[in-house]
């Protein structure tokens, strides 16, 4: 089966290693040779190791940027990129813990020039936020995740039974939920109804038993924000900011739909500083405790935790992956972090069609992959 964010499985590495301090200009510093050493004096010196890190034990957020040589070259990456053809227009922005970040910019959106400060669709990364939410609420003895998800729905959804799933199970897409009819052309259920209540109103009869097996369906999420509605008593963009969101560092990262049909990834916005942000944030452990991010990235075997992809066969490690609808057309996301190196890529691109986004992040990895190995 290919899920909307199935198409997006080569995602980016940045090996950022081996780095020199430079001058204000760029340029390396210039050094003195000392005499070699005399036999007496001779030592053995061995090279420092890198610094190994953990999911949810990340340092604070470094102030710094990435050096000049390896900004220029990362840069350049995404210029060739768009002389290319493959997309028209792509944002990026990369952490590393204890040394810095970056974020570039190349091409147009719908024929406007993007900058590093472009705002662009999120799509399914979305997720992520919501899924973040649900877990500081059960951290704060609000719900529990293995409740029956009907059991925190809005009066207006009380009649909806979610198939009987948990809310841990609707966060894991093993719900049986099905998707909304036409999702096979990769709609949102946003495009198919104006509310929630009607999203579920026209879903046809699930043909899965809830923990049967994984089964990627957006309606899922759709579900989760009302929970997050119905327990807060805030429309889900007002909750989301004065929760996990709470920072003014993520404030490039905004729901332009405040109701609970945002909580896929519809009509989600952010920069790229903001969404690489979010993700140092989340798995580097200051959104969720230690015991809530693992749940999050137990996969089961399967590549989908709770909101959290597993995207090691990218070499990417975990995070989540995004891309439009039809009626969006047409633009692919991923937010991916490495944690052992202490590591977070986001990239937002647009092209003019999807006919094999798959192609197009490919080689948006190898030329960033090749600039940052210098």
């Amino acid at each position: 089966m290919r899920t909307r964010d199935g198409w997006i499985s080569a995602l980016i590495l940045i090996a950022l290693t081996g780095c020199t301090s430079t001058t204000s200009t760029g340029e390396a510093p210039t050094t003195i040779a000392s005499p070699p050493p005399t036999a007496s004096s001779a030592t053995t010196t061995e090279a420092s190791p890198s610094p190994t890190y953990a999911l949810g034990e990340f340092p604070d957020f470094p102030e710094g940027t990435l050096s000049g040589s390896v900004a220029a070259a990362l840069q350049a990456a995404l210029d060739a990129e768009i002389e290319a053809g493959t997309f028209t227009g792509v944002t990026a922005a990369v952490i590393v813990a204890d040394s810095g970040s970056w974020t570039g910019a190349a091409g147009s959106a719908n024929g406007v020039p993007l900058t590093s400060d472009s705002p662009t669709p999120t799509h399914s990364v979305g997720k992520t936020v919501v899924a973040a939410e649900i877990l500081r609420l059960a951290e704060d003895g609000k719900l529990d995740i293995d409740d029956p998800a009907s059991e925190h729905l809005p009066p207006e959804l009380r009649w909806y039974d979610a198939n009987g799933a948990t809310i841990r199970q609707v966060l894991g897409m093993r719900s049986g939920i099905p998707n909304v009819p036409g999702y096979e052309k990769l709609y949102y259920p946003a495009e198919k109804a104006p509310t929630a209540v009607k999203v579920f109103r026209m879903l046809p009869e699930p043909t899965a038993a809830p923990g049967s097996g994984f089964e990627y369906a957006d309606t899922n999420f759709v579900l989760l924000g009302t929970i997050v509605e119905h327990i807060t008593g805030r429309p889900l963009a007002m909750a989301l900011r004065s929760d996990v969101l709470d920072d003014p560092a993520l404030g490039g990262l905004v729901y332009t739909v405040g109701d609970a049909l945002g909580a896929d990834g519809w009509g989600v916005e952010a920069t790229p500083a903001s969404l690489a942000r979010w993700g140092y944030q989340l798995y580097g452990g200051s959104v969720v405790s230690g015991a809530s991010l693992r749940e999050m990235t137990d996969f089961h075997g399967e590549g989908y935790g709770l909101g959290t992809m597993d995207l090691s066969d990218s070499d990417l490690g975990v995070g989540h992956t995004g891309i439009s609808s039809p009626t969006t057309c047409c633009s692919e996301i991923v937010l991916g972090a490495l944690p052992e190196e202490g590591v977070i890529i986001s990239v937002q691109a647009s092209s003019r069609r999807l006919a094999d986004p798959f192609t197009g992040v490919t080689r948006l990895t190898e030329l960033l992959r090749d600039a940052a190995e210098g």
